[in-house]
């Protein structure tokens, strides 16, 4: 409730300190007009509260979040594979899952694909992948 009173305060003291430094003539009136409208519109926002109007949540909403997940899984992915190349000088396939839980997208595994690599590059393939923070790590 204090967000709302010191937003509804700010947008009409902006409105009276505009209107008071922009000179007469056409632009002053449009320009008081827009910052009017915004007001009424800061002061009424507690209304459309009442009737609950707000935006579609996860579930059939705006966003589809499994698509998402899965392109910037794909980029996560790719990223880590050249990472990969680059650190370790071992080619791989990785695969990077993520997931978006609690209004935020995070990594949930990580799966590596390698073909003929020493017991000593897995080693420091994981070891690799446990300094930059991932988890749920999988090397196969």
């Amino acid at each position: 409730m204090t967000a709302y009173i010191s937003l509804a305060a700010g947008a009409v003291f902006l409105t009276v300190v505009v209107g008071m430094i922009i000179p007469e003539g056409k632009l002053n009136k449009s320009v008081n007009f827009v910052l009017r409208i915004a007001c009424i519109f800061i002061l009424i926002s507690p209304v459309f509260g009442i009737f609950n109007l707000k935006l579609p949540e996860e579930d059939g909403g705006i966003v589809d979040y499994d698509y998402v997940c899965s392109v910037y899984s794909q980029s996560q992915s790719e990223q880590l594979e050249k990472m990969i190349e680059e650190n370790i000088g071992v080619q791989c396939d990785c695969e990077v899952k993520i997931i978006y839980e609690d209004g935020s997208f995070r990594e949930n595994g990580v799966t590596i694909y390698t073909n003929n690599v020493e017991s000593g590059l897995i080693e420091d393939i994981l070891s690799y992948l446990s300094e930059l923070g991932y988890i749920n790590i999988n090397v196969q």
